[in-house]
């Protein structure tokens, strides 16, 4: 084959494999701005429609909030703004840039480390490189396959342990598919405590880790081929031709009590009943076969730079929320310690966020019986530098992202060590 031939080849290639990409082009950022709380709780019935993506929180008249909206979504929501008297502004005319900005970045972006490290990388990568530190450290790694997903994906736990491991941690990544982040920051994570492994402040002095950079593979693969922010798992719903079950709404405990949904084509989607995904029993089953064993239970999203702890369910605070709160502040307080920027906020997510039922951190504490169970959104905020971004950050913010994050889960365990 003649290059002329071959680079003609490789053009239509990458034409067919664009072609298979959902584009986003003319989907606007929309930041809106409600004075009333009739105006607030319209929004909020609003967020359970299919055309309408929350890319933020609703919470008070003080506070704006902020939505994708598709060219004809803008169009019949725009009528219905100016209907209800809603302030709005447009933050980005079309969000296909930032997308494209983000897999630019993914191409020109190198790793200090040569590895998937500070990378956003695929399912296989991720499930090569947990093969690979097994094999590299058999004295410390192992790992075991929680469970399988619909589309058959190996649920994959490593876990790092010496001998002197008395209590357990499981940290999990990418229960919302398009959060690309958070699985590159469990990564991140794994390699900080191997290369910390003999210090002697190691964490793995006292904890052993069980972590699952990809609690969502389907979904997450999903957004990487397909709809870049595809947020549930890949699941039919039966008698719905809509795909998918929001994870994080659907543990059994007060599972549908509030935000979420019934409609399967919704984003909170709750499933048809509760711990009805195979992703949510798998983990489930992980942390109960060592039931009691565990001191910290953290899952990892993205974004807001929040640190929250239960309840998600419902505004009350539970009874030991004033050690869960002063925790929380040690790990905010060291994340922003390596970067500056705007301080992380920590609190009941109920609180600060919204009224989320089925989240798996209120199993892990309200079931599992694990007493430090939070959620983690990292970057970048919800205003200031990056937000614009919200879930397509550039490739380069990861390894930030995974620093920082790692520097606040470390401060973390040690004030809960012995």
């Amino acid at each position: 084959m003649n290059f002329i031939k071959y680079v003609s080849l490789l053009v239509l290639l990458v034409a067919c494999s664009n072609a298979e990409q959902f584009s986003f082009e003319g989907y606007r950022l929309i930041r809106l701005y409600p004075k009333t709380v009739e105006q607030l709780n319209l929004i909020g019935k609003w967020q359970e429609n299919q055309d309408f993506d929350l890319w933020g929180r609703i919470k008070n008249t003080q506070e704006s909030v902020t939505v994708l909206l598709s060219p004809f979504a803008f169009l019949k929501y725009k009528v219905a703004f100016e209907s209800e008297n809603i302030a709005f502004e447009v933050l980005d005319e079309n969000i296909q840039n930032k997308i494209e900005e983000q897999q630019r970045s993914m191409l020109t972006h190198k790793s200090p480390k040569a590895s998937i490290v500070g990378k956003f990388a695929r399912y296989s990568e991720i499930q090569s490189y947990i093969a690979d530190v097994v094999a590299q450290n058999p004295t410390l790694a192992s790992s075991y396959v929680a469970g399988k997903t619909y589309e058959n994906r190996d649920l994959r736990v490593l876990v790092l342990k010496k001998a002197s491991a008395q209590r357990k941690i499981w940290i999990d990544c990418g229960i919302h598919a398009r959060e690309w982040i958070s699985p590159s920051t469990c990564i991140y994570m794994i390699d900080k405590l191997l290369t910390e492994r003999n210090n002697a402040d190691s964490l793995l002095n006292y904890f052993e880790f069980h972590i699952l950079p990809l609690l969502n593979p389907d979904g997450y693969e999903y957004s990487h081929t397909t709809y870049r922010l595809w947020r549930k798992n890949r699941a039919p719903n039966t008698g719905s031709t809509c795909i998918g079950t929001d994870l994080n709404r659907n543990y059994g405990y007060q599972w549908m009590t509030g935000g979420s949904s019934n409609n399967p084509c919704s984003d909170l989607f709750a499933g048809t009943t509760a711990n009805s995904e195979l992703e949510t029993k798998a983990l489930q089953a992980a942390i109960n076969k060592y039931k009691g064993d565990w001191d910290a239970y953290l899952t990892l999203h993205t974004y807001g730079q929040w640190w929250f702890t239960t309840w998600g369910y419902t505004t009350a605070l539970p009874p030991n929320y004033t050690d869960l709160a002063a925790k929380a502040k040690i790990g905010a307080d060291a994340i922003r310690a390596v970067y500056g920027g705007a301080a992380w906020v920590y609190g009941s997510s109920a609180q600060i966020l919204y009224v989320a039922s089925g989240g798996s951190e209120d199993w892990a504490n309200g079931v599992a019986g694990i007493k430090y169970a939070y959620c983690l959104e990292l970057r970048p905020g919800q205003t200031g530098v990056d937000s614009s971004y919200g879930f397509t950050l550039p490739e380069d913010r990861a390894p930030k992202a995974g620093e920082e994050t790692y520097a606040g889960i470390k401060a973390f365990l040690k004030s809960i060590t012995p």
